[in-house]
């Protein structure tokens, strides 16, 4: 069977409507298909390249990228079989990864005939990992955008409340969360009824109106650090050292064309941990391609966008 070429496909959406024909977008699709040609495959990229799982509420995000003929990238996570080698060591959530047991094992993805390994290293798996002020509740209001500059980071802060820009200064936070003005902004009586909870949660009157739900993970955290008595952290927390953003580029082609991103941040202590949740995401350009909360990349029009994710000290970006 001969290839069709553009000049075989004379069947244009115009072309359908003049002759008074519907055209339905299974149609639209395929005639779209024979006039582009079908690119090949050329390479299958799993990201990251290697997972390491520690305590028992760790989790890392997975992304499986295809790369074509055209230089075109596809997402194709959802379609990938993802398996792991050894279930007795993790488990799978979707595209999530968490712990079972310690040990090494691999994560086995398949996609159109090709195959990635991915080494998995699993340890500390039955210990559970207190919540930090420093490494969970800074990077939660971060999230919740409560440290921006438009809000309470801002250099005279909001409604009489300040905190460091981004988090910058964990130890003057802590002071003015539990030591300023106290027993107004946090209750560790009745841990549900603080201030910085029913504000977040838009319960009470707040200018930055709600910026997390109760069902939420961002909510969920701050509130078992006050259940836990709102401890501040040791002189030994690790500090994020580096911040990587994956994949670092994507080629997405065609309106409504999507690329999951997920970020991991590198510790001093040697440690890596998925902070994609915990991420700040946004575009220089809405127009090409606009990014959500999650770290999902939509394409819209024809156009180049660097998406940025921002965690602790570190911007990062992915180029699309």
């Amino acid at each position: 069977m001969r290839r069709l070429w553009k000049s075989d496909c004379n069947w244009s959406a115009d072309s359908l409507s003049a002759r008074g024909q519907p055209v339905r977008a299974p149609i639209l699709l395929l005639l779209a298909t024979l006039a582009a040609g079908a690119a090949d495959l050329s390479d299958l990229t799993v990201f990251p390249p290697d997972v390491n799982l520690t305590t028992r509420n760790d989790r890392q995000s997975v992304v499986v990228q295809a790369i074509y003929s055209d230089g075109v990238t596809r997402d194709v996570t959802a379609e990938a079989s993802l398996a792991i080698a050894d279930k007795a060591l993790a488990k799978l959530d979707k595209n999530t990864l968490h712990p079972v047991a310690d040990g090494k094992t691999t994560l086995d993805v398949k996609f159109a005939g090709r195959n990635v390994s991915v080494p998995v290293v699993v340890t500390n798996a039955k210990t559970e990992r207190s919540v930090s002020f420093k490494l969970d509740v800074i990077p939660s209001f971060a999230k919740a955008g409560c440290n921006s500059g438009s809000c309470h980071g801002s250099a005279r802060g909001k409604d009489g409340f300040r905190l460091s820009l981004f988090g910058f200064d964990p130890d003057g936070d802590y002071y003015r969360l539990t030591r300023e003005n106290i027993g107004r902004r946090i209750n560790l009586a009745i841990p549900e009824e603080s201030l910085i909870l029913d504000k977040g949660l838009g319960i009470v009157q707040h200018t930055g109106g709600e910026r997390f739900k109760p069902d939420s993970e961002l909510y969920n955290t701050i509130l078992t650090w006050l259940k836990d008595g709102a401890p501040n952290d040791g002189t030994n927390v690790p500090k994020v050292v580096a911040v990587d953003i994956m994949p670092k580029a994507a080629v997405l082609a065609g309106t409504g064309a999507v690329q999951r991103l997920t970020v991991r941040a590198k510790y001093s202590d040697g440690t890596d941990r998925d902070v994609t949740s915990l991420a700040v995401f946004m575009s220089n350009n809405d127009v090409a391609a606009k990014v959500s909360e999650t770290g999902l990349i939509t394409a819209a029009n024809r156009g180049e966008a660097f998406v940025m994710a921002r965690f602790a000290a570190f911007t990062v970006g992915s180029q699309v």
